[in-house]
């Protein structure tokens, strides 16, 4: 949503009542120049230029990413899930058209990346107006891409997948479905016997994400929420949570990811095995 606000200038704000969200504060930001605006079949999407976020990737009103930050959500997203398991070679990532996960994923010595988005033309417009996303990443020849219906895209891999992350977007339009324990329950069966699932679970006080963590920890049987800061989000917060069936996430020392780490020879500029250990530490009220 735009409208005229403080200095004079036109401000965009989070369309946050769509997810039930309060009314009583706003999240905003000046938009310098639009870059791209327009409308799939699935969603609306716009991309705008702004003094302190650099470009930001906006979709149904709802801020998916910032350039200047989005290094800290996709590290924080992708490299837990992966230094958790003991040698993941096959990964899923659902949703994520705009390259970041993918990109991370890349870095680790895997055999097969699978990306599966509803919408081919995020990933079509992402290419072309956040080339430093993805990075090239779609280019991998390990990488393979479909557009189509995660839902039931997943039911054809059972038992298949080390690794899955769901990088969908916030409870609206075409991820509802993403949001449900039987979407859950879809994930959990795709996964091998030690596989982990990562999830993006948004700021802590969003209503459909505390539901989403609730149902994620009861559904699996080891459950751990990690908490990062990214400057566009709102509070600068955002939380992934990570759940396995058989991996104890909570016994994995930091010496074990340190190894882990080590061994990958990857580079990042937020995650570290320390940083990993520490963003799990969350007040029990909080969380």
């Amino acid at each position: 949503m735009r409208k005229k606000f403080l200095f004079g200038k036109e401000w965009f704000f989070e369309e946050t009542a769509k997810l039930g969200e309060s009314q009583s504060f706003a999240w905003g930001v000046i938009p310098e120049k639009t870059v791209f605006s327009g409308k799939t079949p699935y969603q609306r999407i716009e991309i705008f230029d702004t003094a302190d976020f650099g470009r930001m990737l906006v979709l149904d009103g709802l801020i998916q990413l910032c350039t200047k930050y989005e290094y800290v959500y996709h590290e924080m997203l992708v490299h837990p899930a992966l230094f958790y398991h003991p040698r993941p070679r096959k990964v899923l990532i659902i949703g994520g058209g705009d390259g970041g996960a993918v990109r991370e994923a890349v870095k680790h010595p895997l055999e097969e990346i699978i990306l599966v988005d509803i919408d081919k033309q995020v990933i079509d417009i992402s290419k072309k107006y956040l080339p430093t996303v993805s990075a090239g990443a779609f280019r991998d020849p390990r990488v393979k891409v479909y557009s189509e219906d995660a839902v039931n895209f997943i039911e054809r891999y059972p038992g298949y997948f080390d690794v899955i992350i769901n990088d969908s977007t916030d409870e609206y339009g075409p991820s509802h479905p993403l949001w449900s324990v039987r979407f859950y329950k879809r994930i959990s069966a795709a996964l091998r016997r030690r596989g982990i699932a990562g999830f993006q679970t948004a700021y802590f006080r969003e209503g459909f994400a505390q539901k989403a963590r609730k149902e994620i920890k009861g559904l699996f049987s080891f459950f751990k929420v990690h908490r990062a800061y990214i400057g566009c989000f709102p509070f600068d917060e955002c939380t992934f949570s990570f759940a396995s069936q058989a991996v104890d996430l909570a016994r994995v020392s930091r010496k074990t990811l340190r190894e882990r780490y080590t061994k990958a020879g990857i580079q990042t500029r937020y995650y570290s095995p320390e940083v990993h250990s520490a963003s799990g530490v969350i007040p029990g009220k909080v969380s």
